[in-house]
C-alpha cells in the first residue's frame, strides 16, 4: 500500500492498519520523515531516523498536507506502546501543541538558564538534556520550560543541544561550504560560532546535510528540532 499524503490523509492510513489488524512498517516521507510500526494493528514503536519510541512518533505531524506514504508488510514484534486510542488521542493532542510550546522555547534543543532544577547551573540546560537526565516525557518537560519561560524564570542562553556535534572535515554532501571547510573533526558546531559563523548559517548547512543523507547517533533528534527552529527561531 503506497500512495499520496494528499489523497489519503495520515489518520485515515493508520486507522485503515489498526482496523484491519496489519503488521508492518509505515514509511511516511514528508518534510519530517518518519515510521510507525504496527504489529496486529497496534503502534509498538516508530520514529524519526534514529530518534526512536513514543516521544520521537508524536513530535512527528499527524496531519501532513504534503509527502508520500508506504506501507510494507514485514515481520514486527513488540508490546504496544499504549492502546491505539489512546496512543493516537495523545499522539493528536501534542503534534498540535508542540508548534505551539516552539512557539516559546524554540525547540527542545535550545539551552535556557534560570531559577528551575536542572537549568540553574552555570551552562544552563536544554529540555532534551532534562529530560534525558530525569527519564520524564520529552513533551512533559517542554510544557514546564515553556511555562517557565512565560512566566521571566528561564531564559535563553543563545546555545542549542546541537551545537555538542563534532563532525569529520570537509562534511559535506551538496555544493561548497565555509562551514564544511572550517570543521576538522576536534572543533564543534558551537566552536565555529566563535569563528564568525551564524546561528541561522550553522542551522541551514546542518539541515541541508541531514536532509542529504548525513546520518550520525541523533541524527533523528537533530532534524525534528532544526526544522521546528527553522519555523520559530529562523531570521
Amino acid at each position: 500500500m503506497q500512495g499520496l499524503l494528499s489523497d489519503l490523509p495520515l489518520l485515515g492510513i493508520l486507522e485503515l492498519v489498526h482496523t484491519t489488524r496489519q503488521t508492518g512498517v509505515l514509511d511516511v516521507k514528508t518534510e519530517v520523515p518518519f515510521t510507525v510500526a504496527f504489529a496486529g494493528g497496534e503502534i509498538v514503536g516508530g520514529g524519526i531516523l534514529d530518534w526512536l519510541g513514543t516521544d520521537a512518533i508524536q513530535a512527528a505531524p499527524l496531519l501532513p498536507s504534503e509527502g508520500s506514504f508506504e506501507f510494507a508488510p514485514r515481520a514486527v514484534e513488540g508490546a504496544a506502546l499504549s492502546p491505539y486510542e489512546h496512543f493516537t488521542t495523545d499522539w493528536a493532542r501534542a503534534s498540535d501543541e508542540w508548534a505551539q510550546l516552539c512557539g516559546v522555547i524554540g525547540s527542545p534543543s535550545r539551552v535556557f538558564r534560570g531559577e528551575r532544577p536542572l537549568f540553574d547551573g552555570g551552562d544552563g540546560a536544554s529540555v532534551r538534556t532534562v529530560a534525558r537526565q530525569t527519564g520524564r516525557p520529552l513533551f512533559d518537560v517542554a510544557q514546564e520550560a515553556a511555562a517557565a519561560v512565560q512566566a521571566g524564570q528561564l531564559s535563553p542562553t543563545g546555545r542549542f543541544a546541537w551545537f555538542s556535534l563534532r563532525l569529520l572535515a570537509g562534511t559535506r554532501r551538496i555544493g561548497t561550504s565555509a562551514i564544511a571547510d572550517a570543521l576538522d573533526g576536534e572543533r564543534t558546531l558551537g566552536d565555529l560560532t566563535d569563528l564568525g559563523h551564524s546561528v541561522d548559517d550553522l542551522r541551514a548547512y546542518l539541515l541541508a546535510e541531514v536532509r542529504a543523507g548525513l546520518r550520525f547517533p541523533g541524527s533523528g533528534w537533530v532534524l525534528r528540532d532544526l526544522i521546528w527552529e527553522g519555523e520559530h527561531l529562523g531570521s
